[in-house]
């Protein structure tokens, strides 16, 4: 040792990934010495020598200290490990080396003494009692009024803490807290039951020198999902012209001298409560979770390295070098399992983005709260100007990344899938009160538009990410849907609506309706799978629905509350009726000499009863758009000199919801449908869609884009693309097919595995002969399933849809619901979605007419996007 590098005695080193930075900061200025349970294996490069000894134990750490203090004329210890704090202390008092007072180290560890400490200082403090029993903790949390919060005495970083509501979350919240066990951390005989403070949090990081706390580093703590207080990221930005910025450093002073801390570097807890600041918990040592790597980052100040300077009696330097903002988010598996791989983006392709690290490793097991304590598998680290910067970083990164879990399938069913908007939209930062918008819920002529149902209290978020997968994925699928007749059957359009299914009646019609070029109009029905988007069904024509979604998104932006989140968030959402209106102009110039159209937006008369809600709900939009619609089923037409007619008055456009699933096989039909096909040949009325457009949007269409047979006739980026977010999906025949890569005899199989699959009609939509195997008892499934072999039926693999948050009916707590995703592809963009949540995620069929609440989509808008309305 030279004396320019005096010998820094490190007790604990703690995880690599979350204190290198430090122990790297050390050794760059001093000689670094490690005191661990164990020999150095990472830390071996930072270390000039080591001593293994118990860190936990005062009379077991104190031979090692003193045998590299009395090494070197000039020396100081430091700890930043939690479970050692107490044990540094004693020995530094013992040695005469600076620490913090061992008192008020034991008491830092200690959170029910901590909170003891403060109410002797005459401290406001939180309500607070300990718990020795589950009956305890209810009688205490009945006395300090619920919610309540039970915590474990001596952990740290939210390890088993829990919120509750009632007697029976106390129970289960105690259960927690009193398994809760961490290697070194020490145990209590009591659990501590505590107010709930709402607010946002904070965590200040200061230096203490003869008791004068300086607060330094100031993170914005980002929380997860309650019940629990997983920390899942921080931001460090300025924050000292806060309007809380005074309160919270005097709180910090104060809680400081009234546990007796006189040095060191401190972290310290704090919730902003309307009432002001309330201190949570003080830490003796340097904050965990790479905060003061982030302040680094922002500010140049490095508080390892301010902490040994305290212990070598020296004054550390705190001045800022630049003004950055830096954050941290860490990211989860989807559900329990273990792990296969962590994807994580090259920062370099990431503007802001500066550290991916993986967190976890292939063959790591990681369980979710409450089976375990912070499943964390990659860290993700963006710097920039502001916080905006770093949040568009950070979001940008999150969707480039993956954890991928072999677990049950089970786990996969109802998992909690949720990007970074939704996250902020319930950060704790926001009340209940704000996390849900008012202008759809209750409305009536909302509830007629969604068939009689309730909708969504929100609206669902898809990232700029999630829109352009969509876009890739379902405009390709559309490409290859309109291939098929060529590649499989030799462009005979006959052959190809006999094989998925479609009867001679049918056949005709839809033929002889056909056009020059199906227009550019596609609707998705998707659930999100814990590894991304699945298809259930692919919609083409006009006879798509989902036409609500713009109208519940122009009413929720009126909410003020909302429109700021969405303004914040720059989120945005397509107008879908103008842009499919576009196509129809394009398609039928004739129009542009008519200054209101007449359009008929007309149904098959079985079904109009049904589907007249629906359909007068968007009629406002389409008189804002220039036409003048009305609501009818093709039997309300009559026909004169070739022209259609509708109570006497000539109609320009057939707007058709009709479909050729619903034709029957019988003379009527063709008495229905000739003489509106015959005007349109005619040039007398626009047909809009085409019916040749059900020859690709049908189930069966799909069935053969995934058959293995077929395979040969799609390129390797077609096969990958059909792979992504097609399920396996086969005719229901009796006959040898491929499944997850073994070959089976398909009605055996299907008769086994009967949870595994869904039977679903070719030509029919919107769950209407839908059979789901999981909800169906065998006997009806084998009958079911034998009267669908070798007719328009499919088998299609299950989909396991993941869930995200909504908030209760109460009004305080967030329900998970599964969410269908109806998705409108024009012109080859993104137009909306329709979104149908439901409470299980294992209902099967999800339907405006089966229950579930309606609601719509806003996307993150791309920079340059300008075709999102606000």
């Amino acid at each position: 040792m030279t004396a320019e590098r005096p010998r820094v005695i490190l007790v604990g080193s703690r995880i690599r990934q979350y204190r290198e930075y430090a122990l790297a900061s050390l050794a760059a200025k001093y000689e670094v010495t490690l005191i661990a349970p164990e020999a150095p294996s990472w830390q071996a490069k930072y270390v000039e020598t080591h001593r293994i000894a118990d860190t936990t134990d005062a009379h077991k750490l104190f031979p090692s200290v003193a045998d590299l203090r009395g090494e070197v004329a000039e020396a100081a210890v430091v700890t930043w490990d939690e479970w050692s704090l107490a044990a540094v202390s004693a020995v530094a008092a013992r040695l005469g080396m600076r620490a913090m007072d061992p008192a008020a180290a034991k008491i830092c560890r200690d959170k029910y003494a901590a909170r003891k400490a403060l109410e002797a200082a005459g401290m406001a403090t939180v309500r607070n009692a300990p718990a020795a029993s589950e009956d305890e903790a209810v009688a205490a949390a009945e006395a300090i009024g619920f919610p309540v919060v039970v915590k474990p005495r001596t952990l740290g970083g939210g390890f088993g803490v829990m919120a509750a509501r009632d007697a029976d979350g106390v129970r289960q919240a105690y259960r927690l807290a009193a398994a809760s066990r961490l290697q070194g951390a020490g145990t209590a005989d009591t659990v501590l039951v505590e107010e709930f403070v709402e607010g946002p949090e904070l965590s200040i990081d200061s230096t203490v020198v003869d008791g004068v706390v300086t607060p330094v580093c100031v993170a914005r703590k980002r929380i997860g999902p309650q019940p629990y207080f997983e920390e899942v990221g921080h931001l460090v930005t300025a924050w000292q012209d806060e309007p809380w910025a005074d309160a919270v450093t005097e709180l910090a002073g104060n809680a400081h001298r009234a546990i007796g801390v006189d040095y060191g570097v401190t972290h310290t807890e704090v919730r902003l409560s309307a009432e002001g600041p309330r201190l949570i918990e003080l830490n003796g040592r340097l904050g965990g979770d790479l905060i003061p790597h982030l302040h680094q980052l922002a500010t140049g100040v490095d508080l390892a390295r301010a902490a040994a300077e305290i212990a070598f009696e020296r004054t550390p330097d705190l001045t800022p070098t630049r003004a950055l903002s830096a954050e941290i988010r860490f990211l989860y598996p989807s559900y329990d399992g273990t792990v296969d791989r962590v994807v994580l983006p090259d920062p370099a392709e990431i503007d802001g983005l500066v550290e991916a690290v993986a967190l976890a490793e292939p063959g790591d097991e990681l369980q979710l709260p409450p089976r375990g304590l912070t499943p964390r598998s990659a860290a993700l680290i963006a710097v920039g100007e502001t916080p905006d910067a770093t949040r568009r970083a950070l979001d940008r990164a999150e969707g480039r990344s993956r954890t991928e879990v072999t677990g049950a399938s089970t786990h996969r069913l109802g998992a909690r899938v949720e990007n970074a908007v939704t996250r902020r939209f319930f950060d704790h930062e926001r009340t209940a009160a704000r996390m849900s918008v008012s202008g759809v819920r209750g409305v009536e002529w909302f509830r007629y538009g969604a068939g009689g149902g309730e909708g969504l209290n929100r609206p669902v978020f898809l990232s700029a990410d999630d829109v352009a997968g969509l876009e890739r994925d379902l405009n390709g699928l559309f490409e290859l849907l309109k291939s098929v007749p060529e590649r499989l059957f030799g462009g005979d359009l006959r052959a190809f609506a006999k094989a998925v299914g479609m009867s001679e009646t049918q056949t005709d019609l839809v033929l002889r309706g056909a056009a020059d070029e199906i227009p550019p109009l596609s609707r998705a029905d998707l659930y999100r799978e814990t590894d991304g988007f699945r298809l259930m069904e692919l919609n083409t024509g006009s006879s798509l629905g989902g036409w609500q979604m713009g109208e519940f998104a122009r009413a929720l932006i009126k909410d003020e509350e909302f429109a700021a989140f969405a303004a914040e968030e720059n989120l945005v959402f397509p107008d879908p009726l103008a842009r499919i209106t576009d196509v129809l102009r394009r398609q039928a110039p004739a129009l542009a000499a008519i200054e209101r159209p007449l359009l008929a937006i007309t149904d098959w008369p079985a079904g109009f009863e049904k589907s007249k809600c629906w359909m007068e709900f968007v009629v406002p939009a389409f008189e804002a758009l220039g036409f003048e619609p009305v609501v009818c089923h093709l039997g309300d037409f009559t026909y004169e000199d070739g022209r259609v007619l509708h109570q006497g008055r000539r109609v320009d456009v057939v707007y058709r919801m009709f479909l050729p699933g619903e034709m029957p096989d019988e003379p009527g039909t063709y008495a229905l449908v000739d003489p509106l096909l015959d005007a349109a040949e005619a040039g007398n009325v626009e047909l809009f869609a085409s019916l040749d457009c059900e020859l690709y949007g049908n189930k069966g269409s799909l069935a053969m884009l995934s058959d293995e047979r077929n395979r040969a006739a799609f390129s390797a980026d077609e096969r990958a693309l059909i792979d992504r977010i097609l399920p396996w999906t086969r005719f229901v025949r009796d006959e040898k097919v491929t499944f997850e890569g073994e070959k089976i005899d398909l009605l055996p199989y299907a008769v086994a595995n009967k949870d595994l699959l869904v039977l679903k009609p070719t030509l029919l939509y919107g769950g209407v002969g839908v059979t789901t195997g999981w909800t169906t008892d065998q006997k009806e499934w084998v009958e079911t399933l034998h009267q669908a072999v070798g007719g328009p039926f499919v088998l299609q693999r299950r989909l396991l849809p993941t869930t995200e948050r909504f908030l209760s009916d109460d009004g305080v707590t967030t329900q998970d619901m599964a969410v269908a995703y109806g998705t409108l592809m024009v012109d080859g963009k993104y137009a909306g979605t329709l979104a149908r949540g439901v409470t299980d995620p294992a209902v099967g069929i999800v339907s405006m007419l089966r229950g579930a609440q309606i609601g719509c989509a806003f996307h993150v808008a791309e920079p340059a996007d300008g075709e999102g309305e606000r």
